[in-house]
């Protein structure tokens, strides 16, 4: 199967393009909650978040492929549960489903998210240390979540100096404006949603040197023992690096394409543009970020963290060098 890319990506924004990425479908849950198993012979099938920003080399890889692959609304649980053969999503994502399925693996990481939190000055928000005693609404045990935690310590604070609201993760922009909660952490653009309907109310704060998202695609064991899917699977990581190209270096062709998808406006996706990279590799930190973060989770989950040996396990890097291979970098 191959994902051909060329310099046409600039035209990527065409009916043709919009109308074959709309058809993505959401990933086949069973009624109990299980994820159905893909048949043998399915299309190469990647479940990815349609929702967010850091999608966009995925939308531009399915879009140059003229069909060749799958997309489904999903993330790295599709994945461990067999649904589907790659998948996107934070890094904090796997470490909780690896409980579930422990074959799964990370291969690049696509997006970096430029976390912010955004908070009402009139609830008397101006740094970091006055979230004390606030409400902060953010989906719990995400890279948002972590986010928060992580930026709260640096003033010493912890989650039990703030009190976590839970609501819609398209509607919190909202929940501060009803002033049902005082600020938010969350990836964009749901941040640039409550930074606009904030208005002169707002405050930022963001510190990236503190914590960034590594939004990763990942795979199983399995997926990567099948010498068919393997070469689907670094195909379409090739196309993906390439994508990743075009995503950086013109965004003004990938904006619209992107806004569409995620059902935002075009406007909103450009603002919030700045706050993402598109690095279509490993990061030379990720077993130091997946060691600190499997500590946190472990200890929601009251068990022991794995140590740095077993997390390296679950990063594969052959995938990526092969696909690199084939782009002659």
């Amino acid at each position: 199967m191959k994902f051909p890319l060329t310099q046409q990506m600039a035209q990527l924004a065409t009916i043709l393009v919009l109308l074959s990425l709309a058809a993505a479908v959401r990933g086949q849950d069973q009624p109990d909650g299980r994820i159905a198993p893909l048949a043998s012979n399915a299309p190469f099938t990647v479940a990815v978040n349609m929702t967010t920003i850091e999608t966009a080399p995925i939308f531009v890889a399915s879009a140059a492929g003229g069909g060749g692959i799958k997309i489904i609304e999903g993330g790295v649980r599709h994945v461990a549960g067999g649904g589907a053969h790659a998948g996107t999503n934070a890094e904090t994502q796997m470490l909780l489903v690896r409980a579930s399925n422990p074959d799964v693996r990370m291969l690049l990481t696509v997006a970096e998210g430029l976390y912010r939190i955004i908070a009402r000055k009139s609830a008397g928000i101006n740094t970091l240390a006055d979230l004390r005693g606030k409400r902060i609404v953010t989906p719990r045990n995400t890279s948002a979540h972590f986010h928060l935690v992580k930026m709260l310590r640096t003033v010493g604070l912890t989650e039990a100096d703030v009190t976590l609201v839970e609501t819609g993760r398209t509607e919190m922009a909202a929940a501060i404006v009803r002033r049902e909660a005082d600020a938010i952490s969350m990836w964009e653009p749901e941040a640039q949603n409550a930074l606009e309907a904030l208005g002169t109310d707002a405050t930022v704060i963001q510190n990236n040197s503190v914590y960034r998202e590594l939004f990763s695609l990942y795979t199983t064991a399995q997926v990567l023992s099948d010498p068919r899917r393997r070469r689907e699977l670094v195909e379409f990581v090739r196309s993906v690096i390439v994508a990743s190209d075009s995503v950086r270096d013109r965004p003004h062709n990938v904006i619209p394409l992107v806004a569409k998808m995620i059902k935002q406006t075009e406007n909103t996706v450009s603002r919030s543009w700045r706050f993402h990279r598109f690095p279509a590799t490993l990061p030379r930190d990720m077993l130091d970020v997946l060691t600190e973060e499997e500590t946190w989770i472990a200890a929601s989950r009251r068990r022991e963290p794995l140590s740095r040996d077993r997390l390296a396990a679950l990063i594969d890097t052959s995938v990526l060098k092969e696909a690199q291979q084939l782009t002659g970098r």
